[in-house]
């Protein structure tokens, strides 16, 4: 009976250090953003289920977006451009860095129901 008790111990014990080793705080493929100075500075408004502007053209490189929620709590990402996301609480600015290339792009709020409501807009890289 010891030598099974001890046996499901070390392997409970091995477990939990085999389960610890898989997380990590840092998220592993977390966004990283870019450093350096913007090429572009571009502010968006959130509000009833729409941005303004919808439609926004910029330089390829470093774009820095300002996220301004004028009512509930809206979110800013781009599709195809994994791990970016800005977050804005009601009634706050929330900003965040990309870099990206020229070509077109959809950013949308992707909190529950909203881009379904017509939440989205069209990015012009050039």
């Amino acid at each position: 009976m010891l030598r099974r008790l001890s046996t499901t111990v070390a392997a409970v014990g091995l477990g939990a250090v085999a389960f610890t080793g898989c997380g990590s705080s840092s998220g592993g493929g977390a966004y990283s953003q870019p450093t350096g100075k913007p090429v572009k500075t571009i502010s968006i408004q959130g509000t009833s289920y729409k941005f303004t502007p919808s439609t926004v053209t910029a330089p390829a490189g470093i774009l820095e977006f300002k996220l301004t929620s004028e009512d509930i709590q809206h979110s800013f990402r781009i599709k195809n451009v994994n791990g970016f996301m800005i977050e804005a609480a009601s009634g706050k600015t929330a900003s965040g860095k990309v870099k990206l290339s020229p070509g077109k792009y959809t950013f949308y709020c992707d909190i529950p129901g909203h881009e379904s409501a017509g939440m989205e807009g069209t990015l012009t890289v050039t």
